[in-house]
């Protein structure tokens, strides 16, 4: 699920790593010590706002074609530090987001543009919110002290949304730079369930940034910073390194119907939902102040327990309706394409599995994930988020609410649990289906973390590189 790698690069890069005067900084962005590619932050002081510039540059192999992710972002801020607006390009593999955003008032209002998307939104924006993009810059004018800690409100700019950032100025430390030990204070930053150690200067300069999903940022010269191994590395190396391991193998997962397991090195007690088909039964505290919970999984039923029609009026499935910025709903292609497997149906559970028929047999299973539903149906090939958001958009389309869901799934290949991403369905009742997978219910090796396809996806990092799992019963 190469989607939710990329958020923790995107958090991962230092943005604007220098007290607030001119800077041009450099740095390179490793995986597990095998270098991926470039941060580079610039700052322009001027006499009546602060501009930042932040670029990500990465180069990945994905399907035995050479794949190139970057985001650039200018960000305009008052004197004292607050948003004024900001300009974001990202490029995934491919597929094109840019938003372009402003406040006024208590507002963020932005325009968001994708593959056959463009819209304007607003965002109610707390008085006190930074963008992440800038945010150590709040940190290094708040002061660097050693047993400073306090909670800062962060604006993740690419996915719209506010979220807590804590921090502490741990200790002094010496590390070794380039060949010279130096001077450094370590300061942690927790938010959204991504950890991150910052080693900085005096100055507020950062030397080194590290999570604890295995990223690193390092500052370097730019000719360093740019320079990439002849080879890049393959997305799958993420899935094997991602691998969570159970306690004992599962044999033929797609016919497992009932799973009882045990899951470790949780961040809260209410970490893991409960469903109609998942079950938590308890949670406990673990030494270290982690959590662990016991649940039981069933595969999904055959089918709904009492068949409906369209259409779906009621408040509170209209959300799973809209059209998105990575769910083009209402695009002509994707509604052309709904009309046609809907036909003349009335059954919304029978147009849902028709859906699922044809993602399944006309997307190629490769390592690419697309940005958008559109992308995906432009290319016809992808991994699990490319399946679920083109599904997502066609059974919006064709009148059935659709959500979008993040959790793991057992592999045969990889002998583990991976992280993967299904659609759900509302037709009288919610439904799991796998159009990855090929799965009119899934089976009960699907196990959710959370919903959303962009909250939810950030929200799947407080469990990568942590989660342990004891298999109990299946």
């Amino acid at each position: 699920m190469f989607a939710v790698w990329l958020v923790a690069i995107l958090m991962a890069g230092p943005a604007a790593s220098a007290p607030i005067v001119d800077r041009d900084d450099w740095s390179g962005t490793y995986f597990n010590g095998q270098k991926l590619g470039f941060n580079r932050a610039v700052v322009e002081v001027k006499e009546d706002e602060i501009r930042v510039h932040t670029q990500m540059f990465l180069r990945l192999e994905a399907g035995g074609i050479e794949q190139v992710t970057s985001v650039s972002q200018d960000t305009r801020l008052t004197p004292d530090l607050k948003l004024k607006t900001f300009s974001l390009l990202q490029e995934i593999m491919g597929s094109r987001q840019r938003i372009e955003a402003r406040v006024e008032g208590s507002k963020l209002l932005f325009h968001i543009t994708t593959e056959g998307y463009s819209k304007d939104k607003e965002l109610d924006l707390p008085a006190n919110a930074i963008p992440a993009s800038t945010a150590w810059l709040n940190l290094v004018h708040a002061g660097l002290e050693v047993g400073k800690k306090g909670t800062m409100t962060l604006l993740i700019e690419p996915f719209q949304m506010t979220a807590p950032l804590k921090y502490e100025v741990l200790r002094q430390e010496t590390i070794d730079h380039r060949g010279k030990p130096v001077e450094t204070v370590v300061v942690k930053q927790e938010y959204s369930g991504i950890k991150t150690f910052t080693w900085a200067t005096a100055d507020g300069t950062v030397l080194r940034e590290r999570t604890v999903q295995g990223f690193e940022s390092i500052k370097e010269p730019a000719s360093v910073a740019r320079e990439l191994p002849p080879e890049a590395m393959s997305v799958s190396n993420f899935i094997t390194l991602s691998l969570v391991k159970a306690n004992k193998p599962i044999e033929h997962p797609r016919m497992v119907k009932a799973l009882k397991l045990t899951l470790r090195n949780l961040t809260g007690p209410g970490s893991i939902p409960s469903d109609h088909r998942q079950k938590v039964l308890d949670t406990a505290k673990m030494k270290g102040g982690d959590y662990q919970a016991t649940l039981v999984i069933e595969q999904e039923s055959p089918a709904p327990a009492k068949p409906v029609s369209f259409p779906f009026n009621d408040e509170a499935t209209q959300p799973y309706l809209e059209d998105t910025s990575q769910i083009q709903s209402e695009h002509p292609m994707i509604r052309a394409l709904a009309r046609e497997l809907k036909g003349q149906s009335t059954d919304p559970w029978r147009v849902a599995l028709a859906i699922n028929k044809w993602v399944y047999s006309n997307l190629e299973k490769v390592l690419v994930d697309a940005f958008t539903a559109v992308d995906a149906l432009n290319s016809r090939r992808g991994e699990c988020q490319s399946h679920t958001n083109l599904y997502t958009a066609l059974a919006r389309a064709a009148g059935i609410p659709t959500r979008v869901v993040n959790g793991i799934v057992y592999s045969e290949d990889f002998r583990g649990f991976v992280y993967h991403a299904w659609p759900e369905v509302y037709v009288g009742e919610w439904r799991a289906l796998d159009p990855t997978l090929g799965q009119e219910g899934v089976d009960a090796t699907h196990i959710k973390l959370s919903e959303g396809n962009t909250d939810g996806s950030l929200k799947l990092m407080e469990f990568v590189g942590r989660l342990d799992i004891d298999v109990l019963e299946n």
